[in-house]
């Protein structure tokens, strides 16, 4: 096996069990309120928390990353993952579903996703393969988008809900052993000292364009959590079967793996800006073709697909602008800061989803927030500047 390729396999592997297993989430929220009488509020509220928790916990995780490595930090995550499956399967509690549901698995997440797992993968590859490689490693997360969602569907009719979760739950912890696997490469971590957290920090807050992504990703992050939330939801209310609902979550994670990839592709050849501009311009035009045309099979079908090519595929060109403007030392850390403001948006797109529907009956007002979310995405990617900051321009080649 090629040298850093093992590192590679193992990010992968570990990140498609992450987003897999959230992926499905959603699909459990009809079978709990059966069986404890539960309204959409409270599924909404817990992983609304997850979402914020998530965005909270992600800078100190990849600080955590950048200065002891990612090895320890994702462990710690795949431990944490399976706790917080586990109480959700377990309790009966409101509270201590959204402890588990909500708070432990936002902390799991931070520890697992993309946001560390950066830091290992980027250090294997030159600078002008960089962006390749993060989209090829988004891709190849995306795979547990497919799997996890008709596995746990066809899990919860023979084994039920609960027993389903605990399956998910021992999944979760088959990460701790891929990360023992991650031995980061020496010049991911050489020159720790030359620039400190602190100053990083400052550095990127006084640059404009970082603002600009960072308020990009709300708009990303705000799109994913509603639709992941509620999209089985919006199908089963529509009428149709709840197989349904979980096949248009395994379309979007199958259509995640293209969009992943050719994102990446495209980050070597057009500006990495225009191509987060046009994905958010073309979720706006899928939303309204979504709620102008009659809702039917095909049309949930086309919407999950279209979806799936927009879903991660803002991840590599953001990452990319992340590391080309700043450098690779806190690169982790960075992309965290930018990923809080995905799950602050996050929070309010599967918690506003849930409050919305509670006392309008109907998604059709969030519809109508989700489009404008994305139109306001689009524009403020244009201005931002991808040069790298003078610190890094005045290096010597």
């Amino acid at each position: 096996m090629r040298p850093g390729l093992s590192v590679f396999i193992a990010c992968c592997i570990a990140l498609s069990v992450g987003y897999g297993v959230r992926q499905c989430l959603g699909l459990f929220i009809g079978p709990m309120e059966a069986a404890h009488g539960w309204g959409a509020g409270v599924f909404s509220l817990g992983f609304a928390l997850q979402n914020l928790i998530w965005g909270i916990a992600q800078p100190f995780a990849g600080a955590a990353a950048d200065r002891f490595g990612a090895k320890r930090t994702v462990a710690a995550g795949g431990v944490c993952y399976a706790l917080a499956i586990g109480l959700m399967a377990t309790t009966a509690s409101p509270t201590l579903f959204s402890w588990g549901g909500g708070i432990f698995l936002g902390l799991a997440l931070a520890a697992t996703s993309f946001g560390v797992l950066i830091g290992p993968v980027a250090a294997l590859v030159p600078p002008e393969k960089r962006t390749v490689a993060l989209g090829i490693l988004g891709a190849g997360g995306s795979l547990g988008q497919l799997f996890y969602p008709p596995f746990a569907q066809a899990a919860i009719g023979g084994i039920g809900w609960s027993a389903t979760l605990l399956a998910l739950a021992a999944i979760g912890l088959g990460i701790v052993p891929l990360a023992l696997l991650l031995k980061e490469p020496a010049k991911a971590l050489h020159g720790a000292a030359s620039l400190s957290l602190g100053a990083a920090l400052r550095e990127a807050a006084r640059v404009p364009s970082f603002g600009l992504l960072t308020a990009g990703f709300f708009v990303c992050g705000f799109h994913i959590a509603f639709f992941q939330t509620h999209l089985p939801t919006i199908v089963a209310r529509a009428g149709f079967a709840p197989s349904i609902g979980a096949t248009a979550l395994a379309i979007v994670g199958a259509f995640n793996v293209f969009g992943s990839y050719y994102s990446g592709r495209l980050s070597e050849k057009i500006a990495k800006r225009y191509i987060l501009a046009g994905i958010y311009g073309l979720r706006a035009v899928a939303i309204v073709l979504f709620i102008a045309l009659p809702i039917s099979p095909l049309t949930i079908i086309a919407f999950s697909a279209t979806l799936g090519v927009l879903w991660l595929s803002t991840v590599a060109p953001t990452s990319g602008i992340i590391a080309e403007k700043f450098g690779m030392q806190w690169v982790s850390t960075l992309f965290g800061v930018a990923f809080l403001s995905h799950q602050i948006g996050a929070f309010f797109g599967a918690w506003l989803g849930g409050v919305i529907l509670d006392r309008t009956g109907s998604y059709q007002l969030m519809w109508y927030v989700a489009l404008g979310v994305a139109v306001i995405g689009m524009l403020i990617q244009l201005p931002i500047d991808e040069r790298p900051v003078e610190r890094l321009a005045a290096k010597p080649a």
